[in-house]
């Protein structure tokens, strides 16, 4: 069941390809934002926050794609 949601085919490609896709950016978002910080130079209101919201939000969409990943190679 949970293969079939993975290699849904949307806009000809595969749901798990735009899951991976939008999991690298919301890494490298964070990552950003985490330099900007670091440098002083971030224009956010509160950054800390923004930071911390967006890794959380980073890390369970890579669980849920790497569980989407591992049910196309289980079979489940």
């Amino acid at each position: 069941m949970l293969s079939s949601i993975a290699l849904l085919p949307i806009f000809g490609y595969p749901a798990i390809m735009y899951g991976g896709i939008i999991t690298f950016i919301l890494f490298l978002l964070v990552a950003l934002i985490g330099y900007r910080i670091f440098k002083g130079k971030c224009k956010l209101s509160n950054p800390i926050k923004w930071h911390q919201t967006m890794a959380l939000l980073a890390l369970i969409l890579a669980v849920i794609h790497g569980i989407l990943g591992l049910s196309i190679l289980l079979g489940f």
